[in-house]
């Protein structure tokens, strides 16, 4: 693991959770109850992770003693522990607060550790992007017969229907693009292209 895997992973685990993982007492835990866990325990593997972790600093970790530890520095021989320690203190720092003001203050966090070893803000940008993409919609159908357009219950639309015409549609706009290219080609004739 290098320090941009752990900084990815680290902080997408973060905005994805929302929350803090911390034990009855508000101190922070690597892993927790429900599978929470903190920015470093995100990046322990579950075959390196022990109970006994917990309660420790990540500085404590590292230089631990006892089976399995060496492991864990091997794991973790690229990531520089200052990082590891930044991503730790952005988990405890945030607080208890609500899921939205949480990832604002994460990504706030991460754009400032990034700055600071020279990442890239690539994974944590597309986060933000694809969270904003809206799911599959419900469309109200109507019942045959009925003018005014409310008759019934809502009912969920056909989605493999708007797939399949979906995909006709981007079918034709590949063709119609290929033709345009290569217009004295015969269809399937190009370099071993096959008709979609």
């Amino acid at each position: 693991m290098n320090n941009q895997e752990a900084f990815d992973i680290a902080v997408v685990h973060l905005l994805n959770q929302a929350q803090r993982c911390v034990n009855s007492n508000g101190q922070s835990q690597y892993r927790g109850s429900r599978g929470c866990k903190n920015a470093v325990g995100a990046l322990i593997p579950d075959h390196l992770y022990w109970n006994s972790m917990d309660g420790k600093t990540v500085p404590q970790v590292l230089v631990a003693s006892g089976p399995g530890y060496e492991r864990l520095r091997e794991h973790f021989r690229g990531v520089a522990p200052r990082l590891l320690n930044e991503l730790q203190d952005l988990h405890d720092r945030a607080g208890n607060c609500l899921p939205s003001l949480f990832r604002d203050i994460v990504l706030a966090g991460g754009s400032r550790i990034a700055q600071m070893f020279g990442l890239s803000l690539r994974t944590m940008h597309l986060w933000v992007v694809y969270r904003k993409i809206p799911g599959p919609q419900m469309q109200q159908r109507t019942e045959p017969g009925d003018s005014k357009g409310s008759a019934g219950p809502s009912l969920p639309c056909r989605r493999t229907e708007n797939v399949a015409v979906h995909r006709e549609e981007m079918l034709r706009r590949i063709e119609a693009e290929r033709r345009e290219a290569h217009p004295s080609a015969e269809k399937g004739t190009i370099e071993g292209h096959t008709p979609l």
